[in-house]
């Protein structure tokens, strides 16, 4: 009895009500996390100290076979009155200690979602009903049960608190959780790359096919959308809460470079329909007569669709060179080539509508974009060259300039890549392209000059 009561640094007479404040007190300076072994050893001496206490109350009170005087005895009996009434009669904890348990969860679930860490801290600290080691194990275990299971949401920094107040370890994978659900809650995508809230918005509303074909046909609203919704779906793991699937199956799909389905020709005709009209607007506010009106709308509709069209394909053709197997496969590796290739020959049989050939060549030259200079050495060098060609029936010297960047880009490129083992998207900006389209210009520029002047 004596060790428990010295190792707590109170009298053998300490009553329960100062047993539980100093065990309280010393539990902030004894953590089980740092030392366990003296956590044990404070945690049996503050059972044992109980113990005692309470037993010698009721040994007092029950087993005295000699009692004091009446007023002796009534002194005692009030003593012992308000000592029973401090210990519960029998119970563990008095009734102004006893609380409920799912309460004390709520309430400090309820103010998680308001107080700032600091706060909250501080509160966790400092709450009555938290002082006794088993109750706090309990609502500690309630909570992270609560947001395992994914009944309740908390930010992570909050998140954090609780772990190290109740000592649980949150995995990893519960901070990203959180970090998804208060993104969806407050509509703030910052962390995830996406600063505009119209796109999680849209993310969350029903899904309506009008509304969702006309944002897509906001220029990049589509791919903003889908990477958002990937992002989030795979931080949190699964599906995410408060998210409409629908909306994000269709921002996917459109994204998608190779999907080619009703959806894909829905925003290219309602992109060149909204851009038509916009064209028909300032035609109708400059006064321009209603034929040159109809053929200007026609021009427009025409050209935005197809640039629609090329832009598809060029994205289609760079997936093709970012996967790895592309290499390996020529048929896959030199699309360029082969669409070039279908686009020149398209200008030699229908020379009478050299859109069919620029809508071929110009998605396997533009592909190149980001080796702009290599390319322009390739299409400066086979300009060069037509020109001085003394053939009058030629194609267009933009048409075999464009066909010839992307055909020397897509053969160098794919050397390189095959030779290293690589993508062909990997092999962008190589040595090898770069050498070879200086020669091409040098080389025609020179033979350009000759037949010109020789």
């Amino acid at each position: 009895m004596s060790d428990a009561f010295s190792l707590l640094g109170l009298p053998p007479d300490a009553n329960e009500r100062t047993i539980k404040r100093t065990y309280a007190r010393l539990l902030k300076t004894t953590r089980p996390d740092e030392d366990p072994a003296a956590f044990q050893r404070l945690h049996e001496a503050y059972q044992e100290a109980l113990s005692v206490q309470r037993d010698g109350v009721l040994e007092f009170i029950v087993d005295d076979p000699h009692p004091e005087p009446a007023t002796a005895q009534d002194a005692w009996g009030q003593d012992a009155a308000a000592i029973l009434s401090r210990a519960g009669a029998f119970d563990p904890l008095s009734p102004a200690e006893r609380f409920d348990e799912d309460g004390v969860r709520e309430a400090l679930m309820a103010r998680a979602g308001t107080d700032l860490p600091s706060a909250f801290r501080n509160h966790l600290e400092h709450h009555p009903g938290l002082y006794s080691l088993d109750a706090k194990q309990r609502v500690g275990q309630a909570i992270f049960g609560s947001i395992l299971q994914e009944d309740v949401q908390v930010r992570p920094a909050i998140l954090a608190v609780l772990a190290d107040f109740f000592g649980f370890t949150a995995p990893e994978w519960i901070g990203r959780r959180q970090q998804v659900l208060e993104a969806v809650a407050s509509e703030n995508t910052d962390a995830f790359d996406e600063d505009r809230p119209l796109t999680i918005r849209q993310l969350k509303r029903p899904f309506r096919w009008p509304l969702a074909l006309l944002l897509a046909c906001v220029p990049g609203f589509a791919l903003r959308a889908a990477r958002l919704s990937q992002r989030l779906t795979a931080d949190y793991g699964d599906d995410v809460p408060g998210l409409e699937g629908e909306q994000q199956a269709f921002y996917e799909r459109l994204a998608d470079p190779f999907y080619a389905g009703p959806w894909r020709w829905a925003t290219v005709l309602l992109t060149a329909a909204l851009a038509t009209l916009a064209i028909a607007g300032l035609c109708a506010l400059v006064g321009l007569p209603s034929e040159r009106q109809q053929r200007m709308m026609a021009l427009t509709f025409i050209a935005v669709a197809a640039m629609l069209c090329i832009w598809h394909a060029m994205r289609a053709l760079w997936a093709w060179r970012e996967r790895p197997a592309s290499a390996r496969s020529p048929w896959l590796a030199l699309m360029p080539v082969w669409l070039s290739v279908a686009g020149l020959l398209m200008a030699w049989w229908l020379p009478h509508v050299p859109a069919l050939a620029f809508a071929l060549v110009l998605p396997a030259a533009l592909v190149h974009f980001r080796q702009f200079f290599d390319a322009l050495r390739f299409a400066i060098g086979t300009s060069w060259l037509v020109r001085a060609l003394p053939m009058h029936d030629l194609p267009s010297p933009w048409l075999l300039a464009l066909a010839s960047a992307a055909i020397g880009m897509t053969l160098c490129d794919w050397a390189y890549a095959a030779r290293h083992r690589i993508s062909i998207a990997a092999a962008a900006g190589n040595r090898l392209t770069t050498v070879v389209s200086f020669m091409v210009l040098a080389g025609l520029g020179i033979a350009g000059l000759a037949i010109r002047y020789g």
